[in-house]
């Protein structure tokens, strides 16, 4: 018997959903602490939910769906996996229909999806074809092995940064535990991120919102007790100009995931962005990891700094 249920938060299917997950998902794997980490601290002020569809008792797929903020309070963000033993049975179709029905709760005008290129998706990618969803972005996705990187290379370019007063610090191993150097740490960061975040290319009928302070510190804090790869942040005369973040997952120790790169526009164009690559990959190898991924839209320059390395 096919059934979908609601999510109840419990381990079994934090875990169940996990396994789902990792029978789609090609190059990551998903841990059932994490997915609870994240549920736990989410923000509440938004409706983030999702379906759980079963055959006799047993989880075969899952929709993910989170309501956007602000102005994008009637936007639908989904992600649907699914038992690849169980495809062409109308089973996405029966999920992504009963979440169109649940999202009515927020008056839902518009659903946004991301899927890979590769195989995996090739079941989802027909269904959203089917239901007249248009591509509205693509992304290049990049690995690098960094222990094959020459970092003396990058020597001359440093120490010509660091000449004209740009200095760079780790986050939490530097800047955290040095407030009367650098007071106010955690406020200047996040206006920094949220300055080069605006200018991340995202489709164009989605805006670029602020997240709360507090939530957002609530998950800067949570990203340095349990995903911590590194933060390094550039300041210019006390400024802070530039920053990247990178978690590890402790269940996959050697790889480190980009979370962003930003350099506030009068900077840019200095090979700050490269640095901040390179003093962040020196702090990753000294942990053992030797695999770094980042993605960005395909025409945003930022690939070419990618290519280069």
């Amino acid at each position: 018997m096919i059934e979908i249920k609601n999510f109840s938060a419990s381990d079994k299917e934090f875990k169940e959903c996990a396994r789902i997950d990792n029978l789609v998902q090609h190059d990551s794997v998903n841990h059932p602490d994490d997915d609870k980490n994240s549920w736990k601290i989410r923000d509440k002020s938004i409706i983030r939910n999702r379906l759980l569809l079963y055959q006799n008792n047993i989880l075969i797929g899952v929709i993910y769906y989170s309501q956007g903020r602000n102005e994008n309070k009637r936007t639908c963000f989904y992600t649907l996996h699914l038992d690849p033993q169980y495809n062409n049975l109308g089973y996405r179709k029966l999920l992504y229909n009963k979440m169109l029905d649940q999202v009515k709760n927020f008056n839902c005008n518009l659903v946004h999806t991301s899927i890979y290129n590769h195989e995996n998706y090739n079941e989802h990618k027909k269904l959203l074809e089917k239901e007249g969803f248009k591509l509205v972005q693509t992304n290049r996705e990049y690995s690098c092995d960094i222990t094959k990187i020459d970092l003396k290379k990058y020597d001359t370019l440093i120490a010509k940064l660091e000449n004209h007063g740009i200095k760079f610090y780790d986050s939490k191993e530097e800047m955290v535990k040095n407030d009367k150097k650098f007071p106010n740490h955690f406020t200047k960061l996040e206006e920094l991120e949220w300055i080069t975040e605006q200018d991340i290319p995202i489709p164009e009928d989605i805006k670029h919102t602020r997240v709360p302070y507090d939530h957002w510190l609530k998950l800067c804090h949570d990203f340095y007790d349990n995903s911590y790869g590194v933060d390094i942040v550039a300041v210019y005369k006390k400024q802070y100009i530039a920053s990247t973040d990178i978690e590890v997952n402790k269940f996959e120790p050697n790889k480190g995931w980009t979370g962003a790169l930003g350099v506030l526009r009068n900077f840019r164009r200095r090979g700050i962005a490269t640095a901040l690559k390179i003093k962040a990959i020196e702090k990753l190898l000294k942990k053992g990891v030797t695999e770094l991924r980042t993605d960005n839209e395909k025409n945003n320059p930022m690939y070419k700094i990618n290519v280069a390395l």
